[in-house]
């Protein structure tokens, strides 16, 4: 019988034991709340708390009205300063005249001293001159950003109008407390006898003396006060409640009429009274909220039956939740893990139970396919990009090697024909031993003695041609001549190192070859003393952008193949400077055995 059911109960839709569930969860609660809702009279005590919220509010705006006017009369009396007006109309440089500062910072100290909210002044003329007064510093003035920003802009379309802000976007920063916020107030100065404009007036008002103001109104009832903005983002965001309530706070805030007079709403399971009004300012609101459960009037049998209720609910709440999570959430979170691995470039299959077939199991089962699916399409991608890699490669070195063989059999043809025999029959070596070395018998792997005496034939051969223009000097560590590696890795760097470095220089130019190993690396190091290249030019190589070389296989080409050949991210990186030469170095894995 214990089987049967729970094989029943295994087999039932989620839809369907949720509905069960929540039918259960529902029946309790609203027998729990019709006896509850008889004993305690909840309108009575939300008109109470109410009322009360909304003559707090309405005199802390009223006070808030003052701050901000007197801040706007503080403002006007620069804005209006002959002395101010006069020494920002004279500012013609980027440089600070001393005479303006001392001008404008007397107004400036003036102001600041009038109020014991205003934290900082700034104006920033049209040049940009920062003119300061402050009592709590900004660590760092930005105003290179200024000109950026969306509150300049309004600033300087509006006239002279004040508009008050509350995220300066940068322009003001303070490292050492980064919770420190303000509100700042906002205007354009303008010439009196022409209207143009002259500065930008910044006033900080500390956000402190206002939350400061908030917390001595609000501490007998444990009220909270705010100031939000029309999208409901906090401008003074509520003193003591935990930042992750504020998320929660904002929608309900959302969910809030502006023309309410007040309104009852739950926040982090505790219920608020809610008022708000607006400031008169932008389009911001100061907001006061009061908890219900600590202004509940009169006899103790009253909060016993609610502490009771609270309780409850939380107990079925919990209990319910943890079955949730039990039955739907702890499996999800566990494919949601498995999900998060793959994006890792791990899979792995998720355990499933044998019996039941729920959503869940097949989506569990589902899941499982798919990666295996994917594994073996990734293996098969693997296998096919490296058969490409190495066609396009013997593609391309098939382009290369007729190239450079015609030429070099024309320079051939033309010493035997001026009698330079000795030089021919050099050059005719070195020739043959490229070739021997690079064709290696279709063999891509050969040692690093191997792919040195390469580029020395080629070198060999390019001196032939073009009158020992290049020196080229080898520092190979002993222990890694024997080293495997892919093979004609030196021999494009070394290539377009000639072709783009040393040919365009005067005079004769120098080639250094420097390898070693590092930590189970072989590291390869091309240096010359062309004529360089700028930054631009190596993320050009680098992305792709630039790909050709001389003979067609460029430098790009050579990161693909050497990436995906060694399973390598950025197996190159290039330091150089216009005039200065170029050093590209190579970092390889060293190989166990021949690796095809």
């Amino acid at each position: 019988m214990g089987t049967r059911v729970v094989t029943f109960w295994g087999n039932m839709k989620i839809r369907t034991k949720i509905m069960l569930m929540y039918v259960l969860i529902l029946c309790f609660s609203m027998g729990i709340s019709a006896l509850v809702f008889k004993v305690i009279n909840d309108d009575y005590v939300e008109g109470q708390i109410g009322e009360a919220t909304v003559q707090t509010v309405d005199a802390l705006k009223g006070n808030l009205s003052i701050i901000f006017e007197n801040v706007e009369q503080f403002s006007n009396m620069i804005y209006f300063d002959d002395n101010v007006q006069t020494a920002l109309a004279s500012t013609d440089s980027l440089a600070i005249d001393p005479t303006i500062n001392q001008t404008v910072q007397k107004s400036l100290v003036n102001m600041l001293l009038s109020a014991n909210y205003i934290e900082s002044v700034y104006v920033f003329d049209r040049y940009f001159n920062s003119y300061s007064s402050k009592k709590i510093a900004p660590i760092r003035v930005d105003t290179m950003e200024l000109e950026n920003t969306g509150w300049y802009q309004r600033a300087d379309e509006g006239n002279g109008a004040t508009i008050y802000i509350y995220d300066t976007e940068g322009v003001f920063s303070y490292p050492t407390r980064p919770e420190h916020r303000g509100i700042s107030l906002v205007r354009a100065i303008n010439s009196e006898t022409d209207y143009a404009r002259l500065a930008l007036l910044v006033v900080n008002i500390n956000e402190s003396t206002i939350i400061r103001f908030f917390e001595d109104v609000g501490a007998e009832y444990g009220a909270k006060y705010c100031i939000v903005d029309g999208k409901d983002a906090f401008v003074v965001s509520p003193s003591d409640m935990p930042e992750e309530l504020w998320d929660e706070t904002r929608e309900v805030l959302s969910e809030t009429g502006r023309d309410a007079e007040y309104s009852i709403s739950g926040i982090g399971g505790e219920s608020y009274c809610i008022v708000r009004r607006d400031l008169g300012i932008e389009d911001w609101s100061i907001v006061g909220m009061v908890p219900m459960n600590n202004n509940l009037p009169n006899g103790s049998f009253q909060r016993t039956l609610v502490v009771l209720f609270v309780a409850l609910n939380i107990v079925v709440a919990v209990l319910c939740s943890l079955s949730l999570f039990r039955l739907i959430f702890r499996p999800l979170s566990q494919i949601g893990e498995y999900m998060a691995a793959v994006e890792h470039a791990e899979f792995k299959e998720i355990p499933t139970e044998e019996c039941g077939n729920n959503e869940i199991i097949q989506l569990k089962r589902g899941f499982n396919s798919m990666v295996n699916a994917i594994e073996g399409l990734l293996e098969k991608v693997k296998q096919e990009e490296q058969t490409l890699a190495r066609n396009e490669f013997e593609i391309l070195q098939a382009q290369i090697n007729p190239h450079f063989l015609y030429n070099t059999l024309d320079a051939i043809s033309a010493l035997a024909l001026t009698g330079q025999q000795e030089s021919c029959f050099r050059m005719t070596q070195a020739l043959g031993q490229f070739y021997r070395n690079s064709l290696n018998s279709g063999r891509q792997i050969v040692t690093v003695q191997d792919e040195i005496d390469c580029v020395k034939n080629y070198v060999t051969i390019l001196n032939i041609r073009y009158d020992n223009k290049i020196n080229l000097e080898c520092e190979i560590q002993d222990e890694i001549f024997e080293w495997k590696m892919l093979k004609l890795v030196l021999q494009p760097v070394v290539e377009n190192a000639v072709h783009h470095g040393i040919r365009n220089r005067e005079g004769a130019g120098t080639i250094r070859i420097v390898g070693y190993s590092c930590d189970e690396e072989l590291i390869l190091s091309v240096a010359d003393d062309g004529v360089g290249m700028t930054e631009e030019k190596q993320q050009e190589i680098l992305s792709g952008k630039s790909q050709k070389g001389k003979s067609g296989f460029g430098l790009y080409s050579e990161i693909q193949r050497i990436s995906l050949f060694y399973g390598i991210k950025n197996p190159i990186t290039i330091i150089s400077e216009p005039d200065g030469g170029t050093e590209i170095t190579i970092c390889l894995k060293k190989l166990q055995g021949e690796k095809e």
